[in-house]
């Protein structure tokens, strides 16, 4: 007999975001900024996305800032990549170095059960050599890339307020 939790996390079903900058491999942590209902997410992008989201000088670190709007939950931390295949999502396509989608989430079902917010129904997680980010939020949106961390630091800022 399996268990609510083992049932509905086999509907989880995991899905590669192509439209955000894949996670750089061997660089700088992620970091956020965040308000009540908005989380920006900034992180190194993966050198492999430089001429997609260039041109940047040599010397440019570069770093992108994710928006989501309306988020209910966020968190950031273990597992990171040595250890990911302890994540729940793990057995349904969780990758290293890569946004996803979580579509019929057990974890916006179990908000939803506990919160009358609406608007915060899609489950975004995005994977890091030493972190997992995941949100509930409305939405995403790359709001910019930045030749530096300094420079999304004071976008992120910006932006959240």
């Amino acid at each position: 007999m399996t268990s609510a939790l083992e049932s509905s996390q086999q509907e989880d079903q995991v899905l590669l975001l192509d439209s955000i900058p894949h996670p750089a491999a061997d660089a700088a942590e992620p970091f956020i900024v965040a308000s009540d209902r908005r989380v920006i997410l900034a992180y190194p992008i993966a050198e492999s996305d430089f001429e997609r989201y260039g041109p940047f000088d040599p010397d440019d670190d570069p770093f992108c800032a994710v928006l989501f709007p309306d988020t209910v939950f966020h968190r950031l931390g273990p597992p990171g990549e040595r250890d990911l295949e302890i994540h729940p999502l793990a057995s349904q396509g969780l990758t290293a170095y890569s946004a996803h989608e979580v579509t019929h989430s057990s974890l916006v079902d179990e908000l939803a059960a506990v919160s009358s917010t609406e608007s915060a129904r899609r489950h975004f997680v995005i994977t890091f050599l030493e972190a997992t980010f995941e949100c509930i939020a409305s939405d995403y949106t790359v709001v910019g890339i930045y030749g530096a961390a300094d420079i999304a630091s004071r976008e992120a800022f910006a932006l959240v307020r």
